[in-house]
């Protein structure tokens, strides 16, 4: 999650609160962050991601005089009639299909709002965006380039322009092979005959989304005028991020202009500010959060929370601003009462019911091997569930199926692993430089693809040791002393696996069903995870060794 950098007397003037630093630390967490710490001069919180309408200093100052009273309910935001339009070729459809734009004027800039504006920038990328995937973000200074605008695809060496940082042009198939955001996005892009771009009336070019702008429009202390496009693969995240990004500058009292959009069969004026409507049941409030709300307590909440909210009978009706973007459902609005009423408002009660908990067979079988391998002078790692086919498959040299994300936040994390041993072989990677040996272990959860049974999860121990005398040998050892303290009878057969060295590679049978695997890992396997000694890894099913 991101970590906000706010500075405490900009946060003041735009609160319009003279709160002290300390009140304003002990108050923030109220709408969900954790505060990550303090200098004096900034706080730096971190707030979840499905609130990127607070990853700006005037975001969080805007729900904050909402939340305080200073400014309570619908806030508002109207946008100039359009000026210039941006014309959307055809040609876009398929590579990356939408735009939205605005204007902005009365701008005025220091460089710590511009790093400002750039990180905010960054952030949407990241929450909205599955890193540029689904939206990119263009600010550009549009004094030396002349409207109309146009959306539209090029071949990869099909024109010439000076990317930002640089001084000399470079074709699109250049930035992407030699420059250093064309190299990080390539990805995006690379796979299509033509790649987008954003040109004036004069063929300049403003930006190669979502790798990079042009020079030519490059945002200094001197701009005084905006032109922000949106590009993207969704509308509706599209349209939210620019409705994110401009409120955040109007609230600097910049001026928000809307641009046209000429799509072949459509056009759209953009940015909208008009709020979204929604109705909320005061029974659903109250059956849900366990409370006897009236309807002008739930209303009140409400407009705490920055929404507009009128009465109607036993239900209200919520104007949802335009900025809000993790609103979908009554239930999505019930949070915001909660949060609005005050979690420490909540009565306490005792639960009605006299229980007695002990922990499960599984649990109970887990902690006795995380102290067996503890004892043994292993160190317990934890890795996250989330991974991606290149790590969990392609590096061990397997192939294999595995539960995909279906909006993945990014590109490392795609799909649901179904080993522990690549994040072993990742921590050992991130640790080259300490001294050897290495002797590691993980007891966690993997998900596997099961025709009948779906996608179960499995309990799984995984172990690593890596120095210069690491051997099938060695594992083999452990395994064995690990299955004498268990009690566990069992038997070991040879086995194949890419992941391994071929004659060093073994499986665990515990009675008639496979309980695990171990051995000593391919040097190809070594080299894709960028580890120069010998690793002897293995990993059990630990539910195969719970009934023994």
């Amino acid at each position: 999650m991101p970590v906000i950098k706010i500075e405490c007397d900009e946060l003041r003037r735009l609160m319009r609160t003279e709160m002290s630093d300390a009140e304003l630390m002990e108050k923030l967490p109220l709408l969900g962050c954790d505060i990550e710490g303090y200098d004096g001069r900034y706080i730096y919180a971190e707030y979840f991601p499905n609130r990127p309408d607070l990853y700006s200093v005037e975001g969080i100052a805007r729900a904050y005089r909402a939340f305080f009273g200073i400014e309570p309910g619908l806030k508002e935001y109207s946008a100039g009639e359009a000026k210039n339009f941006l014309i959307v070729d055809e040609s876009v459809s398929g590579v990356r299909d939408f735009v939205v734009a605005c204007e902005v004027e009365n701008v005025r800039l220091t460089d710590e709002l511009i790093a400002e504006l750039m990180e905010l920038q960054e952030r949407l990328h990241w929450a909205l965006g599955r890193d540029r995937r689904k939206v990119s973000i263009g600010v550009h200074d549009p004094s030396r380039v002349t409207p109309p605008y146009r959306y539209t695809t090029v071949a990869p060496d099909g024109i010439r322009f000076v990317p930002l940082g640089y001084r000399e042009e470079m074709t699109p198939r250049q930035i992407l092979e030699e420059h250093p955001k064309g190299v990080e996005y390539a990805h995006i892009i690379s796979s299509f005959d033509r790649y987008p771009v954003i040109l004036d009336s004069r063929n300049n070019v403003l930006s190669l989304p979502p790798i990079i702008n042009g020079e030519l429009t490059r945002v200094t202390e001197a701009t005084r005028r905006f032109f922000i496009d949106v590009t993207g693969t969704d509308l509706r995240l599209i349209s939210q991020a620019l409705n994110i990004l401009a409120t955040a500058l109007a609230e600097r009292g910049f001026t928000v202009r809307k641009v046209e959009v000429r799509y072949p069969r459509q056009s759209l004026t953009t940015p909208d500010f008009s709020p979204r409507h929604m109705k909320l049941r005061l029974s659903y409030v109250n059956r849900m959060l366990g409370l006897r709300l009236e309807a002008e307590e739930v209303k009140s909440c409400l407009e705490r929370m920055g929404y507009g909210a009128g009465l109607n009978g036993e239900e209200l009706l919520v104007s949802v601003p335009c900025y809000r973007c993790d609103i979908f459902h009554e239930i999505d609005l019930v949070e915001d009462v909660a949060i609005g009423y005050g979690y420490g408002n909540f009565p306490a009660s005792l639960p009605g019911v006299l229980t007695t908990g002990e922990k499960l067979p599984l649990e109970v079988l887990c902690e006795k091997l995380r102290m067996l391998m503890l004892g043994y002078g292993f160190t317990e790692v934890m890795n996250l569930m989330l991974t991606n086919e290149r790590e969990n498959f392609s590096r061990l040299r397997r192939h294999g199926e595995a539960v995909r994300i279906k909006n993945p936040i990014s590109e490392e994390h795609t799909i649901v692993r179904t080993s522990l041993i690549p994040g072993l072989l990742r921590t050992l990677r991130l640790n080259r430089h300490r001294e050897l040996p290495q002797r590691i272990f993980e007891l966690g959860d993997v998900v596997l693809l099961d025709g009948d049974a779906g996608a179960p999860r499995r309990r799984r121990l995984g172990v690593a040791v890596v120095h210069d005398r690491a051997s099938f040998t060695e594992i083999k050892a452990l395994l064995q002393g690990l299955l004498r303290d268990l009690g566990v009878e069992y038997r070991v057969a040879p086995a194949e696996d890419p992941a391994f060295i071929t004659g060093r590679c073994a499986s665990l049978l515990v009675g008639d069903d496979e309980a695990g695997l171990f051995g000593e890992l391919h040097p190809e396997v070594l080299e894709n995870f960028e580890l120069e000694f010998p690793v002897a890894a293995m990993e059990l099913e630990v539910e195969a060794l719970e009934l023994r």
